[in-house]
C-alpha cells in the first residue's frame, strides 16, 4: 500500500537523520575530547618543566658556590686532580647534602673529580659531547634529566671561569624524586614514574600503581582507569634523557569521578530526547495518513469500476478544491471520454489504416540508414511479420489486435537496432576521448619525471673545491627517471672531509624518496663530528624507526682527515671500496661490522682506518657498476672493475672516474641499464705540508 510505503520512507529518513545527528554530535565529542587531552597534556608537560626547572634552581644555587671558590676553579685549570681530590670532602660540603653526585671538568671534557659516584665502577661524566660544548661556549645553562647506571636525576652545570673565558664546568645532580615531589606539589595530583625497563620510580605501594605499571610501553597520552569505584585521569609525560632518548615516563593520576558521571547523565538525556521528539513525530505522521488515505481509497475504488467498462455507476465522491476533490473531477472527465471512444471507434479503424500505410513508409526509410546487413535483415523481418498476419497463423500475431500492432511490433525492433548502433557509434567516441585523454596524462606524467630527474641530480654534488690535499670526482646514472643512490661529498670539522656513497633498495619514485630522507640525516648527523661508526648508529636508529615501507639503504661513510692522511670508514652492508697504490696494486677495503641501514634499530657498526700515501686512489661505488650486464646476460662483475683500475695510472681523480663509467657503458653497449650507477674517486696528493714540498721539488727540478 502507498500509505505504508510513505511511512516506511519517512521512518527511514528519519532514522537516518537521526544516525547522522549522533555521529556528528559522537564526532564533535571526540573533537572536544582530544581538545582537552591536549591541553590537559600540555599542562602536566608545562608543570613538570617547572618541577624540573625548580629542582635544577636549586642545584644552580649549590654550584654557584662552587664556583665562587678561587681554589677549586685554579685547580680545575691546572688540571690538578690530586689537589681536588684533597678537597673533596671541601666541595661536597660546599654542594650540600642534598646533592648525590658531582663532577668538576676540564675545558677539554676530561673528568677531574667525582663525587658520590661508585668507586668500583668506571665513572663517566654527567655531561659530555655536545651538552658540555654548549655549556663551555656560554650559551646559556645546561639543565635536564640523566640515567646514570641504575639512578635517575635531575643534572644541572655551570662553566668555571679563571678570567674571561672558561676553564673547565662544575656539574651536580640531585635525585629524580625530588622533581616529582616539586610535580606533586604544584599539581596537588598523585605522581608516579616508571624507569625506562617498567622498573618502579615511585607511587610502587599506591592501589593504583596496578593500572600505571601495565602502561609501561606507553607514550604521551591520557587514559581512563577505573578503580575502586572512581575513575581517574591516567596521564603520562615521557623523560627524556640529555644523553638521547627516554629514560623514565611519569604519570598524573586525577579524580574525574564527579565530570564522568555528569557527562553519563548527559548523554543519557540527549539519546532520551531524541527518541522522544521521533516517537511523536512518527504517531502524528501515522495517525495524519490513516485520515487522508480513507477519502483517496473511496477515490481508487470509483476509478477501478470505470476501468472496468461500467460508464453508467454513479459513484459519490466528495467535491473540493484538495487533491480527493480534483481526482472526483478527473473521473467525471473520464467517464464522458469513454463514451465519446465508443462512439467514434468506426472513426478510428479508418484513421489506423491510413496510418499503417504511413507507417510502412517511413519504417523503410529509417532502414535505409542502417547499414547493408542490418537493413536487409530489418526489411525481411517486416516481410516476415506481414506474411504472418495474413495468414493469421502465428502466435505471435494472435496476440495483436490488427496488422497496425504488427507494424509497430517491426518499428520497435527498428528503434532497437538503430538505439544499437549509435550506442555503439557513441561508446567508439568515448573510447578514442578517453584514449586522447590517457596520452595526454601521459605525456605530463613523463614532463614531470624528467623534472624530478633534472632536480635529483642537482641536489648531488657536481664539482668539488680545489683541495691541495686531495682531488675529487663523481658521477651518478639513474637507471629510471630517478633513481636511489647518492653520493655526498661535505666538511666535518675544520680539516676533516666526510664522504659517503649509498644504494637504496628497489628504483623509481619511492626509493628517490628514501635517498633524500637519508641524505638529509647523514648530513645533519656527520657534522657533530662522532665518526663513521656513530654517525651511522644514530643514523640507521632514525631510519628504522618509522620505516613503514620496510625500505633499506646500503652505505659507505668515511672521513679523510686532512692533516694526516687518515681514512676513516665505516661500510653498512655496501660494496668494499678499493684502494689503488700508485704501483697500480687494487686493494679492497676491509670490511667493518654491521647490516643495511634501517633494517632493524639499536645495531653495532664497527670502524676501521688506513693511512693513505701521496698518488693513491680510493673508489667508492654501488652495485649498478659490478651488476651491469652485456646484451647477452653477462656480468660486468668485481673482476673486471679491479682490472679496469689497474690497466694504467690514474693520474687524476678525473681520469679515474672517466675509466669506469666507459668501461661499464662499453661493456653494456645497447643492453638496458638494470640498476643506478655510482662512483666516487678520491685523488690523495698528500698533507698540505707535503703536497706543497712535492712541487717546489718539482719546480726545482
Amino acid at each position: 500500500m502507498l500509505q505504508t510505503r510513505i511511512i516506511l520512507l519517512v521512518l527511514l529518513t528519519v532514522a537516518a537523520v537521526s544516525a547522522l545527528l549522533l555521529a556528528f554530535a559522537d564526532l564533535r565529542e571526540s573533537a572536544v575530547e582530544r581538545r582537552a587531552r591536549d591541553l590537559e597534556l600540555a599542562r602536566l608537560q608545562t608543570a613538570w618543566d617547572l618541577a624540573v626547572a625548580e629542582t635544577a634552581g636549586r642545584v644552580d644555587s649549590a654550584l654557584g658556590r662552587v664556583a665562587g671558590d678561587a681554589g677549586v676553579v685554579r685547580q680545575v685549570a691546572d688540571g690538578d686532580r690530586m689537589g681536588l681530590a684533597i678537597a673533596a670532602l671541601r666541595i661536597a660540603g660546599t654542594l650540600g647534602s642534598g646533592v648525590v653526585e658531582a663532577n668538576l671538568l676540564a675545558a677539554n671534557g676530561d673528568l677531574l673529580l667525582a663525587t658520590g659516584a661508585d668507586p668500583s665502577f668506571d665513572q663517566q661524566p654527567l655531561l659530555g659531547g655536545a651538552r658540555l660544548a654548549r655549556l663551555m661556549a656560554g650559551e646559556g645553562p645546561v639543565r635536564g634529566t640523566r640515567a646514570a647506571g641504575d639512578r635517575l636525576l635531575v643534572v644541572a652545570g655551570t662553566p668555571l671561569y679563571d678570567g674571561p673565558e672558561p676553564v673547565g664546568a662544575a656539574v651536580a645532580a640531585v635525585p629524580l624524586d625530588e622533581a616529582l615531589e616539586a610535580l606533586e606539589r604544584l599539581l596537588g595530583e598523585r605522581v608516579f614514574a616508571l624507569g625506562r625497563g617498567g622498573d618502579a620510580v615511585r607511587g610502587a605501594g599506591d592501589p593504583l600503581w596496578a593500572a600505571v605499571a601495565a602502561r609501561v610501553d606507553s607514550g604521551r597520552d591520557v587514559t581512563a582507569v577505573v578503580h575502586g569505584g572512581r575513575h581517574y585521569a591516567l596521564a603520562g609525560i615521557p623523560v627524556a634523557d640529555l644523553a638521547g632518548g627516554r629514560m623514565a615516563t611519569v604519570f598524573v593520576a586525577s579524580d574525574v569521578t564527579r565530570a564522568a558521571g555528569e557527562l553519563r547523565l548527559w548523554n543519557l538525556a540527549y539519546a532520551g530526547a531524541i527518541a522522544a521528539v521521533l516517537a511523536a513525530a512518527l504517531g502524528l505522521l501515522f495517525v495524519f495518513l490513516r485520515r487522508s488515505f480513507a477519502t483517496l481509497d473511496a477515490a481508487v475504488g470509483a476509478l477501478q469500476t470505470l476501468s472496468g467498462g461500467q460508464t453508467a455507476t454513479y459513484v459519490e465522491l466528495p467535491a473540493g478544491n484538495d487533491e480527493i476533490g480534483r481526482i472526483a473531477g478527473a473521473v467525471e472527465v473520464f467517464r464522458e471520454v469513454m463514451r465519446d471512444i465508443e462512439r467514434s471507434a468506426g472513426q478510428r479503424e479508418r484513421r489506423l489504416r491510413r496510418q499503417q500505410r504511413f507507417i510502412r513508409k517511413q519504417m523503410e526509410a529509417l532502414a535505409t540508414t542502417l547499414e547493408e546487413d542490418a537493413r536487409q535483415a530489418l526489411l525481411d523481418e517486416l516481410a516476415h511479420i506481414e506474411q504472418e498476419a495474413r495468414d493469421g497463423q502465428s502466435a505471435q500475431s494472435k496476440g495483436v489486435s490488427d496488422e497496425l500492432g504488427l507494424l509497430a511490433l517491426g518499428f520497435s525492433r527498428l528503434a532497437t537496432r538503430v538505439s544499437l548502433q549509435q550506442v555503439q557509434l557513441v561508446q567508439h567516441v568515448r573510447d578514442l576521448r578517453e584514449a586522447l585523454e590517457d596520452k595526454r596524462r601521459l605525456i605530463s606524467l613523463q614532463q614531470e619525471l624528467e623534472i624530478a630527474r633534472t632536480m635529483q641530480l642537482s641536489i648531488l654534488p657536481q664539482s668539488f673545491p680545489e683541495m691541495a690535499e686531495l682531488e675529487l670526482a663523481a658521477r651518478m646514472v639513474p637507471a629510471k627517471e630517478v633513481g636511489g643512490d647518492f653520493y655526498d661529498v661535505f666538511p666535518v670539522g675544520e680539516r676533516k672531509l666526510g664522504i659517503a656513497v649509498a644504494d637504496v633498495s628497489g628504483k623509481g619514485i619511492p626509493a628517490a624518496f628514501f635517498m633524500l630522507i637519508t641524505r638529509t640525516m647523514l648530513r645533519a648527523i656527520a657534522v657533530d663530528g662522532h665518526g663513521p661508526a656513530e654517525t651511522l648508529t644514530r643514523l640507521n636508529n632514525l631510519l628504522s624507526a618509522e620505516n613503514e615501507q620496510m625500505m633499506f639503504v646500503t652505505t659507505l661513510y668515511g672521513e679523510i682527515d686532512l692533516d694526516t692522511g687518515v681514512f676513516t670508514y665505516c661500510n653498512a652492508g655496501h660494496n668494499p671500496p678499493y684502494r689503488v697504490d700508485p704501483a697500480g696494486t687494487v686493494r679492497a677495503l676491509e670490511k667493518t661490522p654491521g647490516l643495511a641501514l634501517a633494517v632493524m634499530g639499536d645495531m653495532d657498526f664497527g670502524q676501521k682506518s688506513l693511512t693513505l700515501t701521496p698518488g693513491e686512489v680510493v673508489l667508492l661505488y654501488t652495485d649498478g657498476v659490478s651488476e651491469a650486464f652485456d646484451p647477452h646476460g653477462a656480468m660486468f662483475g668485481d673482476e673486471r672493475v679491479v682490472s679496469t683500475l689497474a690497466a694504467a695510472p690514474i693520474e687524476t681523480a678525473r681520469t679515474g672516474l672517466d675509466r669506469i663509467m666507459d668501461a661499464v657503458a662499453g661493456f653494456s653497449a645497447e643492453a638496458p641499464q638494470s640498476d643506478d650507477i655510482t662512483c666516487v674517486v678520491v685523488h690523495w696528493h698528500g698533507t698540505a705540508a707535503g703536497a706543497a714540498a712535492a712541487a717546489m721539488a718539482a719546480g726545482e727540478a
